[in-house]
């Protein structure tokens, strides 16, 4: 069993596309609850 390593080049592409998505996916998610928080604040008694 041999390892192509276009298969390889192939495969590292899709691992970083991948978490490349998913920390983008966190950071919007970060950014909008912080323009949120901003845009109502906690109201103090």
């Amino acid at each position: 069993m041999s390892i192509n390593i276009e298969d390889l080049k192939t495969s590292f592409e899709l691992l970083v596309l991948g978490w490349g998505g998913v920390f983008l996916v966190l950071f919007i998610i970060y950014l909008s609850s912080k323009l949120l928080t901003k845009l109502f604040p906690v109201k103090k008694k």
